[in-house]
Parts: structure tokens; C-alpha cells; sequence
């Protein structure tokens, strides 16, 4: 196993991709220029396959994460939001390869349902992962506590500019 956990290095990319994906989807519909609707297919396609390595990785990941304290509950919540997530995107992919007329108005609402479906999953699978780092420390080492300088005495410098 590695010492460094590498979902939080990769989940950033599906999480690009899909959203893009769906916002050049909507804006080709709208501007009805094709051009913007394949390269929403292509985003489509990336974020769906790295949305997959991400999920793999984070499963590899999850017994390290529980050992460190953050809950079974909680992680098992953001496992189960990334996978219904990833379904619907499979969906929105099925979908948008199946669709014969994508100009008609009930493909056209099909679509966009389950676009908005999955960048609001998106979001909440985000917002319980970033919970599992903030709340629960998953994949955070500890800090070394830092002397704190008595009164009336002058802090030490680090060496380091700390304005950064």
C-alpha cells in the first residue's frame, strides 16, 4: 500500500470533466451548434472513465481511512453517493449515444433531467468527501503541536515566510 492516499490526487479530475461536460451538453443544446455537444460527449467520456479510477482508488483507500478513526458510516455514505453518481452518469452516457433526435424536446428533457441529477450528485459526493477530510481528518496526518511562547516573550521564527 502507498504512503500517500491517492484519491484526493485523482477525484479532482471526474469532478472537472463531468461538470464541464454537462455545462457544454447544455450549451450546444442551446446554442444548438453539434460542435459543443461532442466535446461535452468526449468530457463526458474522460470524466465517467477517471470518475471509475477515482472510485477504485478511494475503495482501495478505505480500510487506511477507517483504521485512522474517521466512521464506517461516513465513508460508507460518500462510497454509496460516488457510486449512484457514476451511475447516472452512465445513464446521461447511455443516453446521449441511444438518442436519435437530440434536438426533440422530450430527449431534450430526459437529457437535462438526468444532467441536473448528476451535478447535483456530483456536488453532494464532493461535499462528503471534503467532509471526510475536514471534519474527520481522513488522509491527514497530525500536526506536531507547536510551542506557544509564554507572555511577555518574543515569538521564535520558523525560518519560513509565513505570508504565504
Amino acid at each position: 500500500m502507498l504512503d500517500h492516499p491517492v484519491h484526493p490526487t485523482v477525484v479532482h479530475f471526474p469532478i472537472a470533466l463531468l461538470f464541464t461536460a454537462v455545462f457544454f451538453e447544455i450549451f450546444g443544446f442551446w446554442i444548438r451548434r453539434e460542435s459543443y455537444r461532442q466535446f461535452g460527449l468526449w468530457l463526458l467520456i474522460l470524466g465517467l472513465v477517471s470518475g471509475i479510477v477515482a472510485s477504485a482508488v478511494g475503495f482501495w483507500g478505505e480500510e487506511a481511512v477507517v483504521a485512522t478513526g474517521v466512521p464506517q458510516k461516513a465513508v460508507d455514505r460518500h462510497e454509496s453517493l460516488a457510486v449512484i453518481t457514476l451511475v447516472v452518469f452512465a445513464l446521461l452516457l447511455f443516453v446521449r449515444w441511444r438518442v436519435r433526435d437530440p434536438w426533440s424536446v422530450r430527449n431534450r428533457t430526459v437529457y437535462f433531467i438526468l444532467a441536473v441529477l448528476g451535478v447535483l450528485l456530483l456536488g453532494t459526493t464532493g461535499y462528503f468527501g471534503g467532509d471526510l477530510v475536514y471534519r474527520y481528518g481522513a488522509g491527514v496526518q497530525k500536526q506536531a503541536t507547536v510551542a506557544t511562547p509564554s507572555p511577555g516573550t518574543a515569538p521564535t521564527s520558523t525560518g519560513h515566510d509565513e505570508r504565504n
